[in-house]
């Protein structure tokens, strides 16, 4: 009992120092934001042709030539889909242009008759004028259109475009070189790794890699199949603009729970306004049998070596990461959440339950030989 008492006042002032620890990171971190979005990126980039580029090493291929070879795979599949889509994804999108004041016109007036239908409800519906206002579309005093504020508008947009184009073109380079440079750089960190913690660093940080390298990989390539799916169920049932419905389904599919949902709300808007009711409805079944088929059998193949998460813990973690980083946080809360319950499960239980670590190398070995059911752990 006194042994137990002295290990747990250990824990819980390493706990504190590590607390803190992580809270001035978080300061420096914020303070030096801007590196974060290529980094990210390039970290991405990493994960998902790591891979590749080992396994062309693994055939005589310097890692240099692969990584070059692995960039122009990537690039020729991705002028092949740009090919292929284009001219279609090109037609739609003048042809939504034309008829976007019709659509607009269209939904503004059904959100004006849903708000007046719902005035005796608990929570009502607002109008569309209210949903301007509150989003900070609407005019205030006619001050909102004034030159100034039109060429404030335009410098901003510019920025966040030049911004945007920085990290794509950073986040690349930074990759290139960190895919050349793997194997020294995992030579100098184990250099820095005690001799008798080597085997526990190495074992979780090969949990980690199966992680976040199985969301990355795994949750791109389940996003354009579901892209491919829901686009040819909406050009089933004749929607229009269905390929570019399907394709912001597909980007919206990389959010796990929420983000296939998500993506089904364009497609729903617009079978309400160009179509009927009964349009509507069998876009929201396209999107069921979708996500049924991703979830039983695409997932499932794809992402069988990503930690499983329950889906409370995903919905928490996407609140969070929305919440604190917009869209790219919910992009990253899953990965971030996995790699927590790796590191914090592993440190309770080597150092608060005091379980021998070949138990718990011996279970991560068993789990990666296991089936998987996806990111998210299957509850029923």
């Amino acid at each position: 009992m006194t042994e137990r008492i002295r290990r747990a006042g250990s824990v819980a002032w390493a706990i504190v120092g590590l607390v803190t620890v992580l809270v001035l990171l978080g300061v420096v971190a914020w303070y030096l934001r801007v590196i974060w979005p290529p980094l990210v990126l390039a970290g991405a980039i990493v994960f998902i042709l790591h891979p590749v580029v080992t396994w062309e090493q693994h055939r005589g291929i310097p890692r240099a030539a692969g990584t070059g070879l692995a960039y122009l795979g990537v690039l020729a599949v991705t002028a092949l889909a740009v090919l292929l889509a284009y001219p279609l994804a090109a037609d739609q999108a003048e042809e939504l242009g034309d008829e976007w004041p019709e659509i607009r016109a269209d939904l503004e007036e059904r959100v004006d008759d849903w708000a007046e239908d719902s005035e005796q409800w608990p929570i009502p519906i607002p109008t569309w004028q209210e949903l301007e206002d509150e989003f900070g579309n609407g005019e205030a005093d006619g001050e909102r259109d004034t030159i100034a504020e039109r060429v404030e508008q335009v410098r901003d947009f510019g920025l966040r475009v030049f911004h945007i184009g920085i990290i794509f073109v950073l986040g690349p380079i930074i990759a290139f070189y960190l895919l050349v440079d793997l194997p020294r750089l995992r030579r100098v960190a184990l250099e820095l790794i005690p001799e008798q913690s080597k085997t526990e660093v190495l074992v979780v940080a090969h949990r980690l890699n199966r992680a976040i390298g199985g969301f990355f990989r795994g949750q791109l390539l389940v996003a354009g199949i579901v892209g491919v799916l829901v686009s040819i169920g909406l050009a089933i049932i004749d929607l229009p603009f269905w390929l570019l419905i399907g394709m912001i389904a597909g980007l919206f599919n990389v959010i796990p729970l929420i983000g296939p949902w998500v993506g089904g709300v364009p497609g729903v808007i617009i079978a309400l306004t160009t179509r009927d009711v009964g349009t509507a409805i069998w876009v929201v079944v396209v999107m069921a049998i979708a996500q049924q088929i991703d979830n039983h059998f695409i997932s499932p193949i794809v992402m069988q070596r990503a930690v499983k998460l329950h889906p409370a813990a995903v919905m928490m973690a996407l609140l969070a990461g929305g919440t604190i980083g917009g869209f790219f946080g919910l992009l990253l809360a899953v990965p971030i959440a996995a790699v927590l319950k790796i590191l914090v499960g592993h440190l309770w239980r080597t150092y608060v339950l005091g379980e021998p670590f070949d138990e718990q190398a011996i279970e991560a070995a068993a789990d990666d030989a296991a089936p998987g059911v996806g990111m998210v752990e299957d509850v029923v």
